[in-house]
């Protein structure tokens, strides 16, 4: 978690994960959000796992 406060890609992960906890908590408790909120938090959720997760990281030997 110490990592998550020095680098930003972690910081923003956790931060959107956090965020979508909240809303779904929230909503749980009977709060009305509107449902475009949480469309909206999760598909930036996807798509920042997505692009974080699955980047292939590149071997200094080969250059491809």
């Amino acid at each position: 978690m110490k990592k998550a406060w020095t680098d930003l890609k972690t910081f923003i992960t956790v931060a959107m994960t956090v965020l979508l906890f909240i809303i779904v908590i929230a909503n749980l408790f009977g709060m009305k959000l509107q449902e475009n909120l949480l469309i909206l938090v999760t598909n930036l959720l996807t798509a920042v796992f997505t692009y974080y997760f699955s980047k292939v990281k590149e071997n200094k030997e080969t250059n491809y």
